[in-house]
Order: structure tokens, then C-alpha cells, then sequence
């Protein structure tokens, strides 16, 4: 979870919180004002005589203290509830009872009649035995006082909310969004963009040095990787003249020597003959190693400048050459294309067929004689995906994710032996970059292995 989301959430979590506790105290101070309602008319249902004859009097004109605010009423023994004194601010009130209802605690209920809506009511029997004296109290200054309270803490939670929001937007402007912004930038350096760099953040702030210190370290990365490039350029173009003098060496002693009696050439020892023919071999191996180097200076090049010669590639076609070539270097192995008649598409026809060429050759280096290889061509959202599958022993999930990492190599002994540098896949990956596109692999051991190339290019 990001630092955004989890302020988010934090934030979140103290609104609810925050709601919470704001509805508890309406509630609380809700129910402590109906309560001082139920102890007022439960203090009068004690004596409910001397209710009536105060209310009796009352309606005569004698003052009655503390009922000013208070329905009494007497139900009969018919059920039938007679008003004897309404409330001073709402003299048609009538709570609504049901015909012999009796209440014994205070409870809350409707109106048949008058302004307010609900009352708290209670009943009580009168000495007769054969009526009840029913007092009420309006529930209506509770109910404006928990509305005042409810609007009250309302408009005080908007406003920290807004408050809160001003901070919240000021915190992602000056330190979540650069932080974002750099996470962006190194995701995209990561995938291959070295030209990203970090906007400039707010002047002053943690945010913006830190910016100015990624970028600075991104082109001091950049200008490292471009100096190591051109040294291991420059070094494989140096090393090419003592390789070829080297081998040329060797082959002139080889060929100067003889090993039969009727070889006008001069005997030579076994011993000079298998050190002339592993130097021989190493010279070899160490050309190609030269030539990988060479090839990929060339291709990051490429990728930096965009110096490709793309143009119009029937790929089927050049699939199909691959294959025929397989056939001819390893005859052993059954080669099966999968490929429409005409796929047409821009790209650089001799960097396309030097990664289908290392993948084949891939194949079949580090497969059993004898095992097939399939090569597929296929066109899907203004891509394709150029694929080489086989049925080998397929690839360790440890080694999986390396295997386009430069001197790479999943064996290095039978690499070693094979004659493989660790860079055949490490330049196809390169061709991709350098396309824009990309190179993955896909194995399970036991099942062969799938290397796709995809290359974003339109289809023609």
C-alpha cells in the first residue's frame, strides 16, 4: 500500500471515528433530556389526586406551579381520555393512548393532536379504582436542543473537514506527489527510458532536494554507463587486431608442422600440437566474446540515438529463411513453423534475424540431439510476437528471471564447453530494446522453454 493511500485510509478511519463520536454525544445528551422528562412527570404520577384537583383549579384561573408545561388527562373506565389541563404553548395537545391503556414507566409516544409530535407519558390510577390520571410532557425542546446540538457539531466537523482537506492537499502537493513523480521516473528508467528525469518541486522543500538528488545521481549513472560502454567498445575494437594476429599465428604453426612420415611439413610434438589447438579454440571463443561485446555496444547506441534502419520485413519470410537454416546446421532436429503467408512490418531486417538466429541457436545449444524446435510468427495489437519454443529440459524458476542478463549462464560448464558466451541472450533482449519492445521467457522443467521477442511496430 502506498504512503497516499495509507494517509488515505488514515484519514478515513478518524472521519468514522470522528462521526462516531459525534453521534454518541446527540445520543447521550438526547437521552439525558428526555430523562429529566421522565423524572418530571414520574414525580407527579406519585400523587395523581392532587395532580387533578391542582389541574381542576388551575382551569378555574388558580395558579398551578410546575404544570405550565404538562398534559393532564383522566381516562375512565370506558377507555374514553378527557383533557383536564393542556400545556400553556399547546393547548390542543392529546397524546395518543390507546382506549384502557396503561403506561407504569415513562415511554414516548405519538399525537393525535396539537403542535408537538411526541411526548414522554405516564399513567397512574386514581383511588377510585375505576380511572387513571395520564400526564404527559412534549418531547419538542429536546428534540430542537439535540437538533441545535447535531447541526453544532455538524458545521464544526465541516469545517475541520475542510481544514483537514487543506492540509491534506498541501501535504501530497509538497511531499506525496514529488515522491510519486520519482516513482514514476525510476519505474520508467528502470524499464529502459534513461532520458526521465524528476520535475522540479516546490522550491525549499525535502522533496525537491531529493529530486535534484535523484536526477543527479540518474545522470551520473547515465554518464558511467555511457563511459563504460564506450570503454567496452573501444576495448573489443582494440582486442579484435591480437585476436586476429593471434589466430592467424596459429594457424600458420599448424599448418607449417606435419605429423606423418611421407608430411613434407616438419613432425610435431603432441604436446605443442593439443597446446596450438586449444589456444586455437580460445582464440576463437574469445573472438566471439569480442564480436557479443561489439554487437551490444552497438545496439545500446542504437537504442540511445535511434540509430535502427528499419524498413518495410516480410517477417514470415525471414522466419522461414531461420528455419531452413536450422535444418541445415542441426539436420537432426525436426523444425515446424507456425506463420502466416505475408506478415509485413518496420523494423531492421538484419537486427530481427540476429535474435531469431540467437534464439535458434540457443535451442539447440542447450537441447538433447534430436529435440524439435518450433519457430511462430503472429501479429496482435499493432505488435508482433516472433516466438521460438522447444522441448527440452527446459529452465529452473531460480534461473528464469536472469537469462537475458548479460554472462548469464544457467550451465556454465556446458555453456563453456558449447562454446557459448553468456551474450546471445543478452542481445536479443538488446534488439528488443532497441525496437522499443521486449524480450521474455517462459519455462517449465521438464516442458521446454518459450523466448518471445514482441516488437511494437503496425503490421502492414
Amino acid at each position: 500500500m502506498t504512503l497516499r493511500r495509507r494517509l488515505l485510509v488514515a484519514v478515513a478511519a478518524l472521519a468514522v471515528v470522528l462521526l462516531a463520536a459525534g453521534g454518541a454525544v446527540v445520543a447521550v445528551q438526547r437521552a439525558f433530556l428526555l430523562d429529566r422528562l421522565d423524572a418530571q412527570i414520574a414525580a407527579l404520577a406519585r400523587n395523581p389526586r392532587a395532580i387533578l384537583l391542582a389541574s381542576a383549579r388551575a382551569e378555574a384561573g388558580a395558579p398551578a406551579a410546575g404544570l405550565s408545561d404538562v398534559y393532564v388527562g383522566r381516562m375512565g373506565a370506558d377507555g374514553r381520555l378527557v383533557t383536564v389541563l393542556a400545556p400553556a404553548g399547546d393547548p390542543t395537545l392529546v397524546p395518543a393512548l390507546t382506549s384502557g391503556e396503561r403506561v407504569t414507566t415513562p415511554a414516548g409516544r405519538a399525537t393525535s393532536s396539537g403542535e408537538s409530535r411526541r411526548v414522554r407519558v405516564i399513567t397512574a390510577p386514581l383511588p377510585n379504582g375505576r380511572a387513571q390520571a395520564v400526564l404527559a410532557v412534549p418531547t419538542t425542546p429536546a428534540d430542537q436542543a439535540t437538533r441545535r446540538l447535531a447541526f453544532t457539531l455538524g458545521l464544526v466537523g465541516l469545517v475541520a473537514a475542510g481544514v483537514l482537506a487543506l492540509l491534506l492537499w498541501w501535504v501530497d502537493r509538497l511531499g506525496l506527489r514529488p515522491i510519486a513523480q520519482m516513482t514514476e521516473a525510476a519505474d520508467a528508467i528502470r524499464a529502459g527510458d534513461t532520458t526521465r528525469r524528476v520535475p522540479p518541486g516546490p522550491p525549499g522543500t525535502e522533496a525537491a532536494r531529493l529530486g535534484e538528488a535523484f536526477n543527479a545521481l540518474v545522470d551520473s549513472t547515465a554518464a558511467t554507463n555511457e563511459r563504460m560502454r564506450r570503454f567496452v567498445a573501444d576495448a573489443s575494437h582494440e582486442l579484435r587486431t591480437p585476436l586476429t594476429t593471434l589466430q592467424g599465428y596459429v594457424a600458420l604453426h599448424t599448418g607449417r608442422t606435419g605429423s606423418g612420415p611421407d608430411d613434407d611439413r616438419s613432425p610435431v610434438d603432441p604436446v605443442v600440437a593439443d597446446a596450438l589447438r586449444r589456444i586455437g579454440a580460445e582464440a576463437a571463443r574469445m573472438r566471439r566474446l569480442v564480436d557479443g561485446l561489439l554487437d551490444l555496444a552497438r545496439l545500446d547506441d542504437a537504442e540511445a540515438t535511434g540509430a535502427l534502419r528499419p524498413e518495410p520485413v516480410d517477417l514470415a519470410g525471414v522466419v522461414r529463411d531461420v528455419a531452413a537454416d536450422l535444418a541445415v546446421v542441426a539436420p537432426d532436429r525436426a523444425v515446424s513453423v507456425e506463420a502466416p503467408a505475408s506478415l509485413v512490418a518496420v523494423v531492421d531486417r538484419d537486427l530481427v534475424t540476429q535474435a531469431l538466429v540467437g534464439l535458434t541457436s540457443n535451442a539447440v545449444r542447450h537441447t538433447p540431439p534430436g529435440t524439435p524446435v518450433w519457430l511462430r510468427l503472429t501479429a496482435e495489437d499493432g505488435a508482433v510476437r516472433l516466438e521460438v519454443a522447444d522441448a527440452g529440459p527446459g529452465i529452473d524458476a531460480a534461473h528464469l528471471p536472469h537469462v537475458f542478463e548479460r554472462f548469464h549462464r544457467v550451465d556454465r560448464a556446458r555453456a563453456s564447453a558449447s562454446g557459448g558466451t553468456g551474450l546471445g541472450l543478452a542481445l536479443v533482449e538488446a534488439v528488443a530494446r532497441a525496437h522499443g519492445g521486449t524480450a521474455s521467457a517462459r519455462s517449465e522443467p521438464g516442458a521446454g522453454s518459450v523466448f518471445t521477442l514482441t516488437l511494437p511496430v503496425a503490421s502492414g
